[in-house]
């Protein structure tokens, strides 16, 4: 979809992502990009950057909030329209006042469902399958603005995070960002007060010492514990990885099996056997793979 137009946006995010490329191949004309310092330092690139040196747009490294440094450099580009995907921090008026047609951001979920900077997190933790894309206002809230679209979506059962992603953001979000934009630009974007109160619990990040205690391995069913593990692999480490030798560099969740538990064994703790690793909880075992350092 091509969406050419003559607004002058300003895209915000964090990484060379499929929306952030999506839009500049879509012919939008995009005057310039912020860079949003990551929470964690080391998960901070450089591509970003470099990728705005080989297309020649303005580029800017946010790493002391919305300051006046920030402030001048926005107002020197003269955007028209502000576009948001990932940001580490909320927008300040300072900023969100600048642009005339306002400013827009794409959330991952169905607002005002999982507000909050990690909603994926909190979708597969509540086996939450009904899911959508939303593209709305920024207020001075967290995700509390305005909805101008929004389009559902069932994800399957057990997915990725990366599926996830590919789902709601390069396809679906894409789409309604380049919708909004239009709708801005021709004077007809819609804008839909959202309700004060989220359904959900705020999508925060979780902290390195809730990781043991996330999974609920006595109560939960295995379908539960197996789509959050699917869901969060790589990066939730759940498990009790203390009778495996070596160090641990990556797992991915395979396969679950219902099956009757043995006394002496413990849930949550990965055990062995030939080449399979596998954890058990209340209703069975679940497989993985494991990749050494």
């Amino acid at each position: 979809m091509h969406s050419h137009t003559n607004l002058r946006v300003l895209f915000i995010t964090m990484s060379v992502n499929k929306v952030f490329t999506s839009i500049v191949e879509s012919h939008v004309n995009v005057i310039g990009v912020i860079e949003s310092k990551s929470k964690n330092p080391a998960r901070q690139k450089t591509n970003l950057k470099e990728f705005c040196e080989e297309h020649n747009l303005p580029y800017y490294f946010m790493n002391k909030g919305c300051n006046a440094e920030l402030e001048n450099w926005v107002k020197s580009l003269e955007p028209d329209l502000i576009v948001v995907n990932g940001m580490s921090e909320l927008l300040k008026k300072n900023i969100i006042d600048i642009p005339k047609k306002g400013c827009i951001n794409l959330h991952p979920t169905l607002l005002p469902k999982y507000r909050g900077p990690y909603p994926y997190f909190w979708i597969f933790y509540d086996m939450d399958l009904n899911q959508g894309s939303t593209v709305h206002y920024i207020d001075e809230g967290e995700d509390t603005g305005d909805i101008i679209y929004q389009e559902s979506c069932r994800i399957p059962f057990g997915c990725t995070q990366e599926e996830l992603i590919e789902e709601l953001e390069s396809k679906t979000g894409v789409k309604l960002l380049l919708k909004a934009i239009n709708a801005i630009e021709n004077g007809y974007a819609p804008r839909i007060k959202q309700p004060e109160n989220s359904p959900t619990v705020r999508a925060r990040q979780i902290t390195p010492d809730e990781f043991k205690s996330i999974v609920d391995w006595e109560n939960w069913d295995i379908e539960r514990i197996w789509h959050l593990l699917r869901g969060t692999q790589n990066w939730l480490n759940a498990y009790d990885f203390s009778d495996i030798p070596g160090t641990i560099i990556k797992w991915r969740v395979n396969d679950y099996v219902k099956e009757p538990i043995t006394s002496n064994i413990k849930f949550g703790k990965v055990y062995q056997e030939d080449n399979y690793y596998f954890v058990y909880c209340r209703q069975g075992k679940i497989f993985m793979d494991v990749l050494y350092e």
